[in-house]
């Protein structure tokens, strides 16, 4: 699948790796596709990595990740120009506001088709899902069951084990998961992930 990541931070970069090892190609977006980073960081990541703008990486994409700080996200919308019918996987997470941030941008993303997704574990542990022998659980939520089930099957590509947690209003459930993950972390440590188990 060819997949773009709009970001190209700590999130971004990380999810890159995964995406490639598990055989996608990957486009990243950056405000300096040229820079001495940008160029740097393609090279490590290997021939089926590229970088564009906002606008080229949607257009190369059949799935775009947004993997930005919430108030990026207006901008890269706008640059991103035409989203009718791009799976928009939402990494987002803005803490401490009602609504969440996966149903503000399907009103302002016009098209797209919004999934919630890879918010509720640390980005460190996308290239090794695994604790102690079992699959970390990543959560996803969004109203259009066609992108649910591609956006589960690359969270099973990654060696995660997919759950749908319903339609797009739970995504603030999913950023309260964070939020817990985050807390977590301060007195856990970082190497440690939520799993759903099942009698």
């Amino acid at each position: 699948m060819r997949i773009g990541i709009v970001g190209a931070g700590t999130v971004g970069s990380n999810l890159a790796r995964a995406l490639l090892g598990a055989g996608h190609e990957v486009m990243l977006s950056s405000r300096e596709p040229e820079s001495d980073r940008m160029q740097a960081l393609i090279g490590e990541l290997g021939s089926h990595a590229s970088v564009g703008t906002v606008a080229q990486t949607v257009a190369f994409s059949n799935l775009v990740i947004l993997a930005l700080r919430w108030d990026a996200v207006p901008d890269a919308v706008i640059a991103g120009g035409d989203w009718t019918g791009k799976i928009l996987i939402d990494v987002t997470n803005r803490l401490g506001v009602p609504e969440s941030a996966a149903q503000e941008l399907a009103q302002i993303a016009h098209g797209a088709r919004v999934v919630k997704a890879f918010n509720t574990v640390g980005a460190e542990h996308f290239q090794n899902p695994m604790f102690n022998g079992e699959r970390a659980s990543l959560l996803i939520a969004g109203d259009d069951e066609e992108a649910k089930a591609i956006v589960s099957k690359l969270i099973a590509d990654l060696g995660f084990e997919p759950i749908d947690a319903g339609n797009l209003a739970v995504a603030a459930h999913l950023e309260d998961l964070a939020e817990l993950w985050l807390h977590l972390a301060r007195g856990l440590g970082r190497n440690f992930a939520f799993r759903i188990i099942r009698r």
